[in-house]
């Protein structure tokens, strides 16, 4: 059954106010297009978790987070960003793990179990400030040990270079908590690079990392990662957009003309590239080098 719609469908349909809210992409392939919708949808009162997600500082920004999930971000108080939701009072709440800790956290929630055992986290103050880190006796050895409690997000977001349209999704290069995060949704909204036949996802099913049947909505948006890059397809601007809304000029510049300015991302894109130079996009374009052909069959 196809689950094709589009964006603005998609986010209004299946992220709510009070979301817990799991954003893929690790300074990899993450959602811009949805995560700009949201803001474009004023969707309030989130929980994100989140890793190195740049363009999550429009969220930030816009206050529409109340809490933050995540092993780094970011955006501190040299962020006007930060500075604008704190002067709004509307400074989301930091949960801390490490890196690692948020990858346990949501594997727990994508095995269905309440917790995980781990011997990382512990070892730091970390269980000071984070409820959700605690030590156990460990029923085999008796030995103290750390337990991290797992996390089921509502919804997941994430950006793939292909998808069916059945929801059936297939990425590569880095993954980041991609694998762990969306697959410990409840809901999941694909973005993708194309959509593909089916037959294509079946020839390849190793690279396929979100089963159809999980996915609430697929959407095909070329560039949908932009400004990061995405292995295969194109590299990214990631410092241009840290110019583009660090500044208090350049944020509120940006929010106006390219998110609450334009209707959708492929207006994003036209507008965006009459702003920046000639050629702009056209420099993102890659030199494709195939790898070595996987033989498959029966």
């Amino acid at each position: 059954m196809s689950k094709v719609m589009t964006m603005k469908e998609a986010v209004s349909r299946f992220v709510q106010t009070g979301d817990t809210l799991f954003i893929s992409g690790m300074q990899h392939g993450e959602p811009a297009a949805a995560i700009h919708e949201i803001v474009r949808q004023k969707i309030d009162h989130l929980t994100l978790v989140s890793v190195l997600v740049a363009t999550a500082n429009l969220l930030i920004g816009e206050g529409l987070v109340d809490r933050v999930l995540t092993g780094y971000i970011n955006q501190d108080e040299r962020s006007y960003a930060v500075a604008k939701a704190k002067a709004a009072d509307r400074s989301p709440v930091y949960e801390e793990y490490s890196h690692f800790g948020i990858s346990l956290v949501l594997m727990a929630g994508q095995m269905g179990i309440p917790f995980i055992p781990t011997r990382s986290e512990i070892g730091s103050d970390m269980p000071k400030y984070n409820k959700n880190i605690t030590s156990i006796e460990c029923p085999f050895t008796g030995e103290p040990i750390g337990a991290v409690r797992a996390v089921n997000p509502d919804v997941g977001i994430i950006h793939v270079q292909r998808c069916d349209a059945n929801g059936n999704a297939q990425k590569w290069g880095t993954m980041g908590v991609d694998m762990e995060g969306i697959n410990a949704s409840k809901k999941i909204i694909v973005t993708t690079e194309k959509i593909v036949d089916v037959d294509v996802i079946r020839r390849d099913p190793n690279r396929t990392i979100i089963p159809g049947f999980r996915v609430s909505a697929v959407v095909e948006q070329p560039f949908g990662a932009h400004p990061m890059h995405l292995a295969g397809c194109y590299s990214g601007d990631m410092w241009g957009y840290y110019f583009d809304t660090g500044p208090k000029e350049n944020y509120e510049s940006y929010i106006k003309d390219l998110v609450y300015g334009v209707k959708d991302w492929n207006e994003y894109l036209k507008k965006k590239a009459d702003i920046k130079p000639t050629g702009y996009f056209e420099n993102f374009k890659i030199k494709p080098v195939e790898s070595e052909p996987i033989i498959s069959g029966y």
